[in-house]
């Protein structure tokens, strides 16, 4: 885990298969912590290295003129989510619009499944399971503490 003064990152499942790396990053933070802004600097970096294209998801537009042009905006309180499995489905929407998605950045992850705890654990095992199926990298913006993830299983964890 590699500790920021204002946010802290884990790295939650790496690995290599078909030379394809395969990653689910959490940026963890309390409000306020510049998680947001590390999340846009990280998106408009890949956006200049990346063959494939990205998506970033929020619950509000705030990005809009912070974002490269090469980089899909998507604010989802244009649509109706409202629980875990919408936003699951939503998802799925979004990748099966495009299968030259590379990596799908997340802000308010926290805010978007309405503060569940039960359900931002259950949204990581979903993550792992959309990058090994569809070798999409997920960047994760979660509000609160990253000791508060620590209940994540070991086998996910990577040093």
């Amino acid at each position: 885990m590699k500790k920021n003064s204002e946010y802290s990152t884990l790295i939650i499942r790496y690995n290599k298969q078909n030379g394809v790396i395969k990653m689910i990053q959490v940026l963890a933070g309390e409000k306020g912590a510049g998680k947001t802004k590390k999340l846009f600097s990280i998106a408009n970096e890949l956006s200049q290295q990346s063959k494939g294209h990205l998506v970033y998801i929020s619950n509000n537009s705030e990005g809009i003129f912070e974002l490269s042009p090469l980089v899909r905006l998507i604010d989802t309180s244009q649509f109706p989510i409202s629980s875990y499995d919408s936003f699951t489905g939503f998802i799925f929407g979004v990748i099966s619009q495009d299968y030259d998605i590379e990596v799908i950045l997340i802000d308010n992850l926290t805010s978007i499944l309405n503060e569940d705890r039960e359900a931002l654990f259950k949204f990581l095992s979903f993550a792992k399971k959309v990058s090994d199926d569809y070798g999409i990298k997920l960047i994760l913006g979660v509000k609160g503490r990253s000791e508060a993830l620590k209940d994540i299983e070991a086998e996910y964890i990577a040093v």
